[in-house]
């Protein structure tokens, strides 16, 4: 029986016995709280699972800023892949930049927490929109979980903390980082497929906040610029493939 149910019993049990305990001794407080905690029960039984909550927060509060931002980079006509940036001393929290054009070219010293659109630059390939990641406050999650920042801790600290956590909030089942002398391949099992099915063509540009997290560590993990190149349905979940572009001091 779940929680919610032994709760609810629990809470309408003591409430019919001041009922009728009151009802007997002519106590209008104890009829009082009888009736309060038959109402509590009841209250309590219509109360939705933590797990129904996690997936409706998810779906339907989380999702539609996805797909807010996804519309803003189709209306902008953002050509590149999204760029996932380690924190440093102007975005202490890191950031997501999509570039205007593929062939694009970044000058870290001009960005910063206030700026969106990144015009005021030296020439065009350098323009694009500056996002904070979907997924930062889970990342928060994995410093909490790891005990300390993430910043330098490799691509197996961050394999290990975000698959731990995002088991812990049932956003995934498991996440695997292989690294090469390029970039690396994540391999991510969300617990909704259905929603990675349906929008996985735009998520090299804006991804969900569980592969977003994943990234935006990646990148504080190995203090590198990381490029999120290609998304697809692989046999053992979402298979991302992700671009090494060097640290942040080679883009100042």
């Amino acid at each position: 029986m779940r929680a919610e149910k032994i709760a609810s019993a629990s809470l309408a049990g003591i409430g019919t016995f001041l009922l009728i305990y009151g009802a007997i001794n002519s106590n209008q407080s104890q009829i009082n709280l009888g009736f309060a905690g038959l109402f509590l029960g009841f209250i309590v039984l219509t109360f939705k699972s933590r797990e129904y909550v996690k997936k409706e927060a998810l779906d339907n509060l989380i999702f539609p800023y996805v797909e807010m931002l996804r519309d803003m980079v189709s209306d902008l006509g953002l050509e590149g892949n999204a760029l996932y940036i380690p924190s440093y001393e102007n975005m202490p929290e890191g950031g997501t930049f999509i570039p205007l054009h593929e062939d694009f070219d970044l000058d870290l010293g001009r960005m910063d927490e206030e700026t969106v659109f990144l015009t005021n630059v030296a020439n065009e390939r350098q323009m694009g929109l500056l996002i904070r990641p979907t997924g930062v406050d889970l990342v928060k999650k994995f410093e909490e979980h790891f005990e300390g920042t993430l910043d330098g801790s490799g691509p197996s600290a961050v394999e290990s903390v975000a698959s731990s956590v995002l088991r812990a909030f049932d956003l995934a089942r498991g996440v695997h980082i292989d690294e090469s002398e390029g970039g690396f391949r994540v391999v991510v099992r969300p617990t909704n497929m259905e929603i990675c099915r349906k929008s996985i063509e735009s998520c090299n540009q804006t991804a969900c906040p569980v592969c977003s997290s994943i990234l935006l560590a990646l990148a504080k993990g190995t203090g590198e610029v990381v490029e999120s190149e290609d998304f697809n349905m692989g046999e053992h979940g979402i298979e991302i493939k992700v671009k090494k572009l060097g640290g942040v001091r080679e883009w100042m």
